[in-house]
């Protein structure tokens, strides 16, 4: 019995070695296998951008800080998107658009954490949240608002059709992906600069995004062009119809001791109803039935945006009018203030595009 069980046991150390063999050249296969994967494709430029495109589906903000320097790609563009801004406007003198460039460069580490904060958004919820970046650059006396800027920037309008290819050197590569602007369907070919730093790929630079931007640019002004043209008569129109009805409200409003009476207000509030909000109304649905050229899509949302303002500023107007409610003047007021700010966004669109030096008061 004695010698059996030794025999035994002796056959069952060799399965345990002959396992344990097998067991070892299994793990070292793993380990083997896992060090070519990450040599030769874990530790690519390729492999770098399908995790970065698979974390913008999935919405993982590390993934995507990981493989994409937001600060270094919004750094480069900011200088391309506002380099020669001004230089041909011939409204300027030269010591003023030196003026400007200098404003632009000083405001420029704040308007590029706004800009990776608004692409972070957009990428966590799937809309672009209007910037919030009015106290960095306020007032058309600089040339341009934040928001214009961005619109600018091609940003929004501008998404991904496929990686092209990938082209290698050392520790720098160059991607060439295929991006559709869908204001006007265009297809173009960007090239994004991606650098290895610590072992990881990442894109730090849109090396032709200035070309990007000439390129788009005429294709998109001469949409643009043509859709003002098409609004022209019926801005005008309202022009001269809103301009009238501003001087007879502001008769109506008009006290000599400052307050209104119980029949002033019924007035101005009957006025309002029947004569100013129809007119916006009229404009607006005018304005609807021109048919949008490519890259006027902007141009037309701030219109129609600067209407529902302008209704809902003179809506709480009338509230204001009626329940003699100091909050629904100033909610009144913001509306119209914030109407008034798209208005003169919309007459630097008509200005820059070269179309109309005469532009109408009101958009």
């Amino acid at each position: 019995m004695k010698k059996i069980d030794w025999q035994e046991k002796l056959v069952q150390g060799r399965r345990r070695t002959r396992f344990q063999r097998i067991a070892g050249i299994i793990t070292l296969a793993a380990l083997l296998g896992f060090g070519l994967w990450y040599f030769f494709f874990a530790s690519t430029p390729e492999y770098a951008l399908n995790q970065l495109h698979t974390a913008i589906i999935n919405k993982d903000q590390e993934t995507i800080e990981k493989y994409c320097n937001l600060e270094s790609i919004c750094g480069k563009a900011y200088d391309d998107l506002t380099r020669d801004m001004f230089a041909h406007d011939e409204h300027l003198s030269d010591d003023t658009k030196v003026m400007f460039e200098t404003f632009y460069m000083k405001i420029k580490p704040q308007l590029i954490a706004e800009t990776r904060g608004l692409i972070l958004s957009y990428i966590a919820s799937d809309k672009w949240l209007p910037p919030s970046g009015d106290n960095l650059l306020k007032g058309r006396q600089l040339g341009i608002d934040y928001e214009y800027l961005i619109e600018r920037s091609q940003l929004r309008n501008t998404e991904l059709v496929k990686i092209d290819h990938i082209t290698r050197n050392g520790n720098d590569a160059v991607a060439k992906v295929l991006v559709r602007d869908k204001y006007t369907d265009t297809i173009y070919g960007l090239q994004l600069l991606m650098t290895k730093h610590d072992g990881t790929w990442q894109v730090t630079e849109i090396q032709n995004y200035r070309d990007y931007l000439d390129f788009l640019g005429p294709i998109q002004e001469s949409g643009l062009k043509k859709y003002i043209q098409a609004t022209k008569d019926i801005t005008e129109k309202y022009n001269t119809v809103l301009d009238a009805q501003q001087t007879r409200f502001k008769r109506l409003n008009k006290s000599n001791d400052g307050i209104l009476t119980a029949n002033m207000r019924t007035k101005i509030v009957s006025y309002v109803r029947s004569d100013i909000i129809p007119a916006l109304e009229k404009r607006q649905q005018e304005l609807d039935k021109v048919p949008m050229e490519d890259g006027a899509q902007y141009i037309a949302a701030q219109r129609k945006e600067s209407t529902r303002l302008s209704l809902a500023a003179w809506e709480h107007f009338i509230s204001a009018l009626e329940t003699d409610t100091p909050d629904e003047f100033n909610i009144s007021n913001a509306f119209h203030k914030d109407a008034l700010t798209l208005d003169h966004r919309i007459d630097d669109i008509i200005k820059n595009t070269a179309i109309n030096t005469e532009l109408p008061s009101t958009p």
